[in-house]
């Protein structure tokens, strides 16, 4: 029997999955892959691809499929980088000076406060360093969306993509980039690799150092590197976040494509009947009807807003120091922020170096007196209270 075979098309190619064999090939922004998969099963011509990005036009020569495209209503946010490209002349082009220095700002203050290494795993890592990062990431988005009210549609299948990715990133299908504090890791990024193209796909960050914008370092050192090696688009996938809409060059909506033997009754009434249904889905977004469950889950959500630590903390202002005498020190207790008692400390002593532009290794923490603590470098402090 005939049947239709639904494919979610830009996580279906950017996971390194075979192109549909009705696809005689496929071009991109003038690269363009040819397809070796041949069949010529009647029922492999009954597809329906949804989310393909509108750059990627397919080929079909069989004359017996017919192919229909239905514009989606989803945008989809992209870098286009030219064979010149460079990190420098890509910000010159897409940011006006403010945010340009801003942008750098976060990048040369990040390097400034903290021992940094950037480093992409990519064909070679090994399993227990590629395990520990993976944990290590699912650790940074429990956080991040415990801290945003927010379920991670990711988490659920987290298993599977543990078992799947390893074999990807070994094989140049995958990568991962990590942001290292010394040897801890405190931004990740699982990215994809097809042709030219990287496809930053699942990202996190440790919430402690949440001042030092890494997320734009993280697109910042992942353009400059698709730069280095010829890449030609950066892309970001599905959903406007900010961040997105203010780096990409590329905002592009995406396509469903469906196709149908003309040959069969059977296959040729499926194909319209799911032509009917995307289109009506399609409308239906337009007028916003998906949108009416998340509102209302938002809504029952709302006021059960989860409890931030940092919600019972006071924090002074920075102030000059005169001199560390004027604190009784010799008496007061040094903090190791890494222990569990003191680890709410850590966003505290990193916001001050931040602000202050010292190495934290020049910064120290100290118990002053019962749920109060000092944060001091050579010359600023600052006053910490737990209630």
């Amino acid at each position: 029997m005939t049947s239709t075979n639904k494919i979610i098309f830009n996580t279906h190619l950017f996971k390194g999955n075979s192109i549909p064999s009705v696809v005689t090939s496929l071009n991109y922004f003038n690269e363009q892959v040819d397809n070796t998969t041949i069949n010529n099963d009647i029922n492999t011509k009954n597809l329906s691809l949804s989310l393909v990005p509108s750059y990627i036009k397919l080929h079909i020569k069989d004359a017996t499929i017919a192919h229909k495209i239905i514009a989606q209503n989803n945008w989809g946010y992209a870098i286009h980088l030219n064979s010149d490209s460079t990190i420098d002349t890509y910000l010159q082009r897409q940011f006006k000076s403010k945010y340009r220095s801003i942008i750098r700002r976060y990048v040369n203050r990040l390097e400034t406060c903290f021992s940094v290494e950037y480093k992409l795993y990519y064909g070679d890592i090994s399993k227990d360093n590629y395990e520990f990062i993976f944990n290590s990431l699912k650790e940074m988005i429990v956080n991040r969306f415990k801290q945003r009210n927010e379920e991670n549609k990711e988490l659920h299948k987290w298993d599977i993509l543990l078992d799947e990715t390893y074999e990807k990133i070994k094989n140049k299908q995958a990568s991962l980039f990590v942001i290292y504090d010394e040897d801890k890791p405190i931004e990740i990024s699982l990215n994809y690799h097809f042709g030219k193209m990287l496809f930053s796909t699942i990202s996190s960050y440790d919430i402690n150092y949440s001042k030092f914008g890494l997320g734009h370092v993280e697109i910042y050192k992942q353009v400059e590197w698709c730069c280095n090696n010829n890449y030609v688009l950066y892309e970001m996938g599905v959903g406007g976040m900010d961040y997105k809409r203010r780096w990409s060059d590329t905002i592009y909506n995406f396509e469903h494509h469906i196709t149908y033997s003309k040959a069969s009754l059977l296959s040729k009434v499926k194909g319209k009947t799911e032509i009917f249904k995307i289109k009506l889905k399609e409308s239906l977004k337009a007028k916003k009807i998906n949108e009416i469950v998340p509102r209302l889950k938002n809504k029952f959500l709302k006021g059960k807003q989860f409890k931030e630590t940092h919600k019972n903390i006071t924090v002074s202002a920075i102030t000059k120091t005169k001199g560390t005498e004027q604190f009784n020190l010799n008496s007061s207790k040094e903090i190791v922020i890494d222990t569990t008692d003191y680890n709410f400390l850590k966003k505290y002593m990193y916001d001050f170096a931040y602000t202050t532009t010292k190495h934290v290794d020049t910064i120290k923490i100290y118990l002053i007196a019962e749920n109060n603590y000092l944060i001091i470098s050579e010359n600023e402090y600052q006053k910490v209270s737990k209630k």
